[in-house]
Formats: C-alpha cells, sequence, structure tokens
C-alpha cells in the first residue's frame, strides 16, 4: 500500500520533531532557570538584577538578528513574513493583540511605539536603576551574541532559520515562564516595567509561526532537515552555556 505521508506532512513532522528536541534542551530546563523560579538561590533579588544586566547586551540585539536573517533568505514570502516581525519588534501591534493584551490588563500606551529593546531595557533600569548600561558587559555576552550572529550570517539559510526559529523562537515563552515568576516573587516591580516578558509569552505566536513555516520549507530535502538541526543546537548550546555562567555567579553571590 502506497504512503499516505506527503512529503509537506513529512516535512511538517521533521520540524515537529527538531522542536521538540529543543523544547527538552538542558537550555529551557536548566536548573539556573528552576532555581530562580523557585526562589532558591542564595540572593534572588541579587540574581534576578545580575540576570537582567546581563541579558541586556543579549536581547537589545534581536532586531540585528532577525535582520540578519531575513537577509540570507531567497524566497521573497519568506522575507516578506520576517518583515512583519520586525514592524512588531519596533512596537507596532494589530488590534486583536492589543486586545488581547488588555485582558492581562497590559495597556496598550506601555507598549504601542516602544520597540522591543527599549521595553527590555525599561526591566532592567527598573531592577538595576538607571546607569551606563554597557559598563558591566562582560565577555561572555559579547561571546553568545557575536557568534550567534556568526551562525545567522555565515551558515546556510536554513542552519540561520534552526538557530533562530526553532532554537530560539520555539522556546521563549518556555524560559521566560519562569522567569515571569522570578518577577513576582520581587513583589515590587510594576507591570509596565515587566511587560516585555509577558509579550512573548503571550503574542509571540505570530513569530514562532512564521518560522516555523519557513523551516518546514527547508525541511522538505534531507540536506535542509540536518541545516536545521545544526542551526538550532548550536543556538540551544549557546544559551545553555549563558544560563551555566549566570548559575554560577548567582550560586556565588552574597545572600
Amino acid at each position: 500500500m502506497a504512503s499516505l505521508v506527503t512529503p509537506v506532512l513529512a516535512a511538517e513532522r521533521s520540524v515537529n520533531v527538531l522542536v521538540d528536541a529543543a523544547l527538552s534542551h538542558r537550555a529551557v530546563r536548566h536548573p539556573y532557570l528552576a532555581a530562580l523560579s523557585n526562589g532558591t538561590l542564595p540572593n534572588p533579588a541579587g540574581a534576578l538584577a545580575d540576570f537582567a544586566q546581563q541579558y541586556l547586551g543579549y536581547s537589545s540585539h534581536f532586531p540585528r538578528y532577525l535582520t540578519a536573517l531575513i537577509s540570507r533568505l531567497e524566497n521573497p514570502d519568506h522575507r516578506h513574513a520576517l518583515l512583519a516581525n520586525l514592524v512588531e519588534e519596533a512596537g507596532q501591534y494589530q488590534p486583536s493583540e492589543l486586545a488581547t493584551l488588555a485582558q492581562f490588563s497590559i495597556q496598550a500606551e506601555w507598549i504601542v511605539g516602544v520597540p522591543h529593546p527599549e521595553l527590555f531595557r525599561r526591566f532592567q533600569q527598573a531592577v538595576n536603576g538607571a546607569g551606563d548600561e554597557g559598563a558591566d558587559e562582560q565577555l561572555e555576552v559579547v561571546c553568545w551574541r557575536e557568534m550567534l550572529l556568526s551562525v545567522l550570517s555565515v551558515g546556510s539559510p536554513a542552519e540561520a532559520v534552526g538557530a533562530l526559529g526553532l532554537g530560539t523562537e520555539s522556546i521563549v515563552a518556555s524560559i521566560y515562564t519562569p522567569l515571569l515568576r522570578a518577577i513576582e516573587r520581587q513583589g515590587h516591580l510594576h507591570p509596565r516595567d515587566t511587560v516585555f516578558f509577558q509579550l512573548h509569552t503571550m503574542v509571540d505566536d505570530a513569530h514562532q509561526a512564521s518560522l516555523r513555516q519557513i523551516a518546514i520549507t527547508y525541511a522538505a530535502t534531507e540536506i535542509g532537515q540536518m541545516d536545521l538541526a545544526r542551526g538550532m543546537y548550536k543556538a540551544l548550546a549557546l544559551r545553555d552555556s549563558f544560563w551555566s555562567w549566570l548559575y554560577e555567579r548567582a550560586r556565588n553571590m552574597p545572600s
């Protein structure tokens, strides 16, 4: 009997397998995230402040990552889909998204017209206070950022999609949920100052859906599947290393 599995369905299954692997990766289930969420570090407030300071050097460059990926894509439809994501990164939202956020008491004036890097910077300043945000940028942060940009700029297009789509965007809600719990434990941060995380756990579906569909296109060939996996695991390994570095800092922090 002939197989009922179409090439598109086979490609979808391949991408689903990769996403499941990403969600099971140590970068998503890292003990650092669990310790932040559970408040079991020696100095939970200090650890959250350190996270905010160091992660700024990664998250504030996300438009660069997305732009690097867009520049690698051959299909105009793929580029157009991700350009829409880039618009949202700049602080523009669909009415339906704003309506969803309003149900969670997130006010439009907190986010409309505010680029996502600025939203994270707002969180960082609420936790650490205003100051020279680049003064304490560590080599580990610079290396993570530059190595990810290298994967996006030098690897094959499928590898770049694997890195930013499957190895980054597909895990966002899973890694930001424990961070939200850590934020809630502090009890004093205003929702306006932490809205960056709600945005990426509540209305980030469009980003993920666009990247997933692009990944399915590349998963139509064996080489494409291998490149998607290569990019995904590179991005996950970089994040895992970064979490481990922050975890070591947090465990050695005075209470």
